[in-house]
């Protein structure tokens, strides 16, 4: 049904696993004229299903869909007639500025709206927590795993962050996080299996030079552990820095499975929901392609 204008501009502010399954779901649906948004050092840990990976190699490909970073926004309407989603690091500002958008979907996950209106785009689409769908977006997704995910908000509130999915009896427990600030080193990969207890890599500290001059007894790294034993399904880059609480690995405690190269089901029902929004103003859209053509 949204095939009805497969020239519709769709910019996407996050370029981690659900930013991606939006962009595959609506690169099926017809809908290819895709720039996505992403920080310069993106901390997405499911990297082997995430276009930020592109950012680092240049181009990423998730079930069959192509991303490349642009350097230049004037490079994105040829990258499109190639039939490859574009992804860039510049502003979101400057990119609308330069490529205004039909519909913006908001899938940072920063569970707080970044500087985001209604007014954004004809459609603003959130996904998750910290966006008021009827004020500062016109729908936002439920990402909160249950009977309601994907579900398409209008008006209200959307659940808040519910604890990671329990994982034969694991929760929290297979989700690192950064105790502190610093650049994160490791030289573990994807798919490894590690033991509870066992080091994935070290927090390369970051101190005022204050603390230098006073000499200050610090240490200037920090390790990173497993609390479970498992294989290491999410893991940040070699490299990238990190902030005290941010998501740098999970462990999955059953082992390997092809969850790890695939697209999860909540991923995909969250895109859904996002296709669903789309359809549910459908008119909105038209109106807005009715004022264009005048």
């Amino acid at each position: 049904m949204i095939a009805v204008f497969p020239d519709t501009r769709v910019v996407i502010r996050g370029a981690g696993e659900l930013g991606s399954a939006t962009a595959v779901r609506l690169v099926r649906e017809g809908l290819s004229r895709i720039v996505m948004v992403e920080r310069p050092f993106p901390k997405a840990v499911r990297r082997n299903v995430c276009f930020s990976e592109a950012v680092f190699e240049g181009a990423k490909t998730v079930d069959g869909v192509t991303a490349r970073h642009v350097m230049l926004l004037s490079e994105i309407d040829r990258l499109h007639q190639l039939g490859d989603v574009a992804i860039t690091t510049q502003a979101l500002t400057e990119v609308l500025e330069t490529w205004p958008a039909d519909v913006i979907v908001d899938a940072a996950m920063a569970r707080a709206n970044k500087n985001l209106t209604k007014a954004s785009a004809p459609l603003v689409i959130a996904l998750g927590s910290g966006h008021s769908p009827g004020r500062d977006c016109h729908a936002v997704v439920e990402t909160v795993r249950g009977p309601h995910l994907g579900r398409v908000l209008s008006a209200g509130q959307s659940l808040p962050q519910a604890p990671p999915a329990d994982i034969m009896g694991f929760s929290e427990e297979r989700v690192i996080k950064a105790q502190r600030a610093g650049i994160f080193r490791t030289n573990k990969e994807i798919g490894q299996r590690v033991e509870q207890g066992e080091k994935i890599g070290i927090l390369v500290l970051l101190f005022e030079r204050a603390d230098l001059y006073r000499g200050v007894p610090v240490d200037s790294e920090y390790p990173v552990v497993s609390r479970i034993a498992g294989v290491i399904r999410g893991l940040l880059r070699d490299g990238v820095p990190v902030e005290a609480g941010d998501k740098i690995g999970d462990v999955d405690p059953r082992g390997l499975t092809e969850d790890l190269y695939h697209v999860s089901d909540k991923a995909q029902r969250v895109a859904e929901g996002v296709l669903e929004a789309m359809v549910l103003h459908l008119e909105r859209l038209r109106a807005n392609r009715a004022r264009g053509d005048e």
